[in-house]
């Protein structure tokens, strides 16, 4: 499957127990290996704080959303503050 980056920060992100965690608003990638390296996840727009997804936490990327591994929820959140 093939997804533009438009619709991918729109995308929902779901554990694989249903716990909506938020959307995608932001990636990190690799741009030597060309692979995704994280994930930032909100879980609302008004939200200062927000999950860091590693890409290997990422069960699979669906057409209406992202499913990541339950162990993913106990990745802490940061504040975008504390990260600039």
């Amino acid at each position: 499957m093939v997804i533009g980056l438009h619709k991918l920060l729109r995308l929902p992100v779901y554990t694989e127990s249903e716990i909506k965690l938020g959307r995608i608003f932001d990636l990190e990638i690799d741009v030597a290996a060309q692979t995704v390296l994280r994930y930032l996840v909100r879980p609302n727009f008004l939200s200062a704080k927000y999950f860091l997804i590693a890409g290997a936490q990422v069960k699979e990327v669906k057409d209406d959303r992202v499913v990541v591994y339950d162990s993913a929820i106990k990745t802490e959140t940061v504040s975008e503050a504390a990260s600039e």
